[in-house]
């Protein structure tokens, strides 16, 4: 038996459709060896070095996202306007018949999704980007506030042991 982990865009993509999940397992690989690359040149993200696992992680999440999640949220608004217009309980598209029980299953699963975005702390505004340096500017940001949130929890706990004192 192995002891290597599975990377986090296989499990993301796990069951998607080939088409789907190789276009993303593409654009993952590719964004990936250029960050790599970005991260080993350039000293403005060397502290990313030694958080290459979390890039990772963080840079599948935000491919998934942009290639799936977004695309079901898009859904649903869809579903929301059509039905609110018409009124009508399933709307055809070409052979597909999309429901206001699928509807409410991809409502769930992208409410879902957002709450676990939300307990892993992952800023909403780090999907939002075109060039992989944007990206890694991002995760950087995110770095630097998780280090100060430490120093300021240190300076907290300091302070409380002072207070503690009794003189």
């Amino acid at each position: 038996m192995s002891n290597q982990k599975t990377p986090m865009i296989n499990i993301l993509t796990y069951g998607l459709p080939f088409k789907l999940a190789n276009q993303i397992y593409n654009e993952y690989q590719s964004r990936l060896s250029e960050s790599k690359y970005i991260i080993d040149l350039s000293d403005r993200y060397k502290p990313l070095s030694e958080y290459i696992e979390t890039v990772e992680i963080l840079l599948a999440l935000t491919i998934f996202h942009k290639r799936v999640i977004s695309n079901l949220d898009a859904a649903v608004k869809f579903y929301g306007t059509v039905n609110s217009y018409s009124e009508v309980d399933t709307i055809k598209i070409g052979s597909y018949n999309f429901t206001g029980d699928e509807k409410n299953k991809i409502l769930g699963l992208t409410i879902n999704y957002n709450k676990l975005q939300e307990k892993f702390r992952i800023p909403k505004n780090l999907i939002d980007y075109e060039l992989t340096k944007e990206f890694l500017v991002k995760v950087l940001g995110m770095l630097n506030d998780y280090k100060y949130g430490e120093e300021n929890k240190e300076e907290e706990n300091n302070k409380a042991e002072e207070n503690d004192l009794p003189f």
